[in-house]
This record gives structure tokens, C-alpha cells and sequence, in this order.
């Protein structure tokens, strides 16, 4: 029986198996990158430094609307006329735990676009740098608005329940600002807000996993 050259052997399984590592990698790359496994992200876990315009009471703060408890909900004080850009307008920023691509957002009013404590308009903008505002400023965020004036996502409608929606192409960024607007609410007490707030999101590897995929893939081509 003829030798066996078992040090050839071990060379082309040791090949075979980085290229399977590196094509698997790809594929988990393109898995996360993409929306097939979205989950929405829901817990302050994901949601960190969370600041608001106003909070109308301690029972109303901007954390409850990241708890997928659709009973708890943040309010600005707008009926007591101290929320800083007035009685139709609501801030609130956060940054991600991570960078994420976001397929579809998810948000439920205080109540109905046009009843009272309802909005008509969200605008929304992720970024892979802080926005630098401070949503607690009139003047920063009439600043923003200033050389800001297209947002990632926007949507004027009607809002009633809780509603997903589903930007044209997925947003990459992990810190967020958020503006809701009313105009057809008209009530004296009103005070508009949000009961739950949440992204369908995938993270985004970081650009160091990345670099070490590609030396994954160099290695199997030069062990041939």
C-alpha cells in the first residue's frame, strides 16, 4: 500500500476549512447587514442617554415609551407651558447601544392625530455621530432645524395605535433625534407624547469584525 502524505492532507483540509470559515462569515455579515433577521430592539438596554424636551411628570418620563408597555407613556408639559419649544412641538434624543440598520419603526401615540395629546407629524434622524443637541433648548434645536431641515425618515398623517412603518431603505446610525409635531389638536390641556417607541433593526458589524473577515478570506486564498 502506498504512503500516504498525510502533511498534503492536513494542508488541504486546513484550506478547505478557512474558505468555509470565510464564506460562512460573508454570509453571517450579509445576514446581519440585512433585514431577514431584523428584531425589534425594546428595553432601555438599547436605548441609552434618553433626553426629552419636558416630562410632564415623574409618572410621564421619556424611558416608559422604550419598555414595550403600551400602559406607560411620556408626555411633554405643554399644558403648563414650560416645555421649551412650546405647547405643539416635542423633543427627545438617544443613542443606540451600537450602530444598527434600521428596517421599520415602531410607535404608538398618547392618543389619535386629532384628538387631544395627538400629533400630526414625526421626524426622525439617525446618524453615525452625535447630533450635538440639546433637545431641552429651544435655541439648539431651532439651530438644528436651521441646516437640518431633511430628516432620515419623516411622515405626516394620521397616527392612531400602535403602528409600524417602514423607511424607503434601511437607516444605519446609532444616534437618534426625534421631533413630533401638532397642528390639529387644539385642546387647552393638551400634552403630546408617545406610548411606545421601537426599531426593527440588525447591528452593523464593526469595522474591525469586518477588516478580520477579510484577513479570514486572504488566508484561504494564499493556502492553496
Amino acid at each position: 500500500m502506498a504512503d500516504v502524505n498525510t502533511e498534503g492532507l492536513e494542508i488541504l483540509m486546513s484550506t478547505r476549512s478557512t474558505k468555509k470559515f470565510a464564506a460562512a462569515s460573508a454570509i453571517a455579515m450579509v445576514s446581519v447587514a440585512g433585514s431577514a433577521n431584523a428584531e425589534f430592539l425594546t428595553g432601555a438596554a438599547y436605548y441609552t442617554s434618553a433626553v426629552a424636551s419636558s416630562e410632564f411628570s415623574s409618572s410621564y418620563v421619556i424611558g416608559n415609551i422604550f419598555d414595550n408597555d403600551m400602559n406607560t407613556q411620556w408626555a411633554i408639559s405643554s399644558y403648563a407651558q414650560t416645555n421649551p419649544q412650546g405647547r405643539d412641538v416635542g423633543w427627545f434624543s438617544f443613542t443606540l447601544d451600537q450602530a444598527y440598520s434600521i428596517d421599520a419603526i415602531r410607535l404608538a401615540p398618547r392618543f389619535a392625530t386629532g384628538t387631544v395629546d395627538g400629533f400630526d407629524t414625526v421626524n426622525i434622524w439617525v446618524g453615525t455621530s452625535s447630533f450635538g443637541v440639546d433637545v431641552t433648548s429651544a435655541s439648539s434645536t431651532s439651530s438644528f432645524l436651521a441646516t437640518n431641515t431633511s430628516a432620515s425618515w419623516s411622515r405626516t398623517g394620521n397616527f392612531s395605535g400602535l403602528q409600524t412603518f417602514t423607511p424607503v431603505a434601511p437607516i444605519v446610525g446609532q444616534y437618534v433625534l426625534v421631533q413630533l409635531i401638532n397642528t390639529s389638536d387644539n385642546g387647552t390641556f393638551r400634552n403630546l407624547g408617545l406610548r411606545e417607541f421601537a426599531f426593527s433593526a440588525n447591528a452593523v458589524p464593526a469595522p474591525g469584525a469586518i477588516a478580520l473577515l477579510g484577513l479570514a478570506g486572504l488566508a484561504g486564498r494564499r493556502r492553496r
